[in-house]
Order: structure tokens, then sequence, then C-alpha cells
């Protein structure tokens, strides 16, 4: 599909933009050394009663709370858990909880050399070891996930990479490259660079830089997207 456009945002992960951008912009070349290890998700569900008596805690919500996450020394694999069903509601049947646990990470590539049933087994033990009674039996497997490529990893040199990107960038005016590469990991932080790239945009629209005339309009940018 072929798409004539007066501005363009691509927000693709480093691996997708190193490639889509490069003839434009350059510098874009060098989001390929921008590592993203391996992280899965893992959704699972137990009891309500089987839960620890944990702070803020009743029975009737035993979970109370955004949920945790997991320093090394404690000697467990997962990265830290969302507490979904206390977070939002509807999110699990009654009397059950649902949880939501990363593992993997920089620190722990190999979890892209476990089995499915393997990545269940650790989060479920790490579970237990954090939350559950001791009598738990395993929880409820909703869903898992492996993330081969997932969050940016900030490392020595990434800065540079960013400063060439955005002064190749000022060079094709309309083109605008954005992800979490570029703007914190956190979903607040994507969220916030979104407002100001919105701006941006927006100003760049509505300037004498983009006003055409009927014999300009062919030489508008031409993005052409795999359908």
């Amino acid at each position: 599909t072929t798409v004539l456009a007066r501005s363009v945002c691509l927000t693709s992960p480093t691996r997708v933009t190193c490639k889509l951008a490069a003839d434009l912009i350059p510098a874009a070349a060098q989001l390929s050394n921008v590592y993203s290890p391996p992280v899965a998700s893992v959704t699972m569900a137990y009891r309500k009663e089987h839960f620890r008596e944990l702070p803020n805690a009743t029975r009737e919500k035993p979970l109370n709370g955004f949920g945790h996450l997991l320093p090394r020394a404690m000697g467990v694999r997962s990265l830290g858990t969302i507490w979904s069903s206390s977070l939002f509601p509807g999110r699990a049947p009654e009397g059950w909880e649902l949880l939501l646990t990363y593992i993997g990470g920089a620190r722990d590539p190999g979890i892209l050399d476990l089995s499915e049933n393997e990545i269940y087994d650790i989060v479920d033990a790490d579970n237990h070891k954090i939350l559950l009674k001791d009598d738990a039996p395993q929880g409820k497997r909703i869903g898992c996930r492996v993330w081969k490529q997932a969050i940016p990893q900030y490392r020595k040199g990434h800065l540079d990479i960013l400063d060439a990107v955005a002064k190749d960038e000022a060079k094709v005016p309309g083109f605008y490259l954005g992800g979490n590469y570029r703007t914190g990991v956190a979903f607040g932080d994507c969220v916030e660079f979104g407002w100001t790239e919105a701006k941006r945009v927006s100003e760049f629209l509505g300037s004498n830089a983009v006003t055409t005339s009927a014999a300009e309009e062919e030489e508008e940018a031409v993005v052409t997207v795999a359908a």
C-alpha cells in the first residue's frame, strides 16, 4: 500500500526502525545496536483463601495494591508481579485473584531456552514463595508469552545514538521517530512523549513549511508500507 503524507510518525521497535528509516535518517541504522533482552509475561490465577496475610489485606480482598518488584537478593527468577485483579475490576471470577508476572531480562536471557511449562513452574514457585501459603496448590495457568526482544536497555553510548538520530531527523521535516528507546520505557513516559510529539506534529502541519500548491503536491513524501 502506498500512502501520501505530509508527516509520518514511526514508533516501531528499534529492530524495525533501523531498517525502515535508515534511507531517510542514516543514523537510524545505529538503532540495531540497542539491546532488547527477552522477557516472558506469565498470567496465573489463585484462590483467595490461598494467599498469605499481606499488608492492608482482608479475607475478601487478600491483595490490596499495585504489585511487587523482586530484587535478585531474594533468590527468585521473577522480576516482578502486577496484581491485576486488585488494580482492575472484573479481571477474575468470584473467589479468585489474577497475577501477571514478568521473568527474564538482561540478567536472565536464559528464559529463551525454557519451555512454556518450565516458565510456568518457575513463576508458580516464585508466587508461592512471595505471596501464597505453604500448602497452597499450584495456580491456574492462564497465559504465557515470550517476547524475544522486549524492553530496550539504555547502555553506555545510547545517548550518542539518540543524538545522532536527532541530528539526521532534523534534516527530514515531517518525519518523526518515537518509541520507548527514545522516551523512557515506562508507560507514563511513552504517553507523555506522545503528547509532546503530537504538539510538534500539529505545529509542523500548521506551519508554512507544509503549505503546497497543486503543482508541488506530487513532491510530498511518499511512504510505502508492506500491507
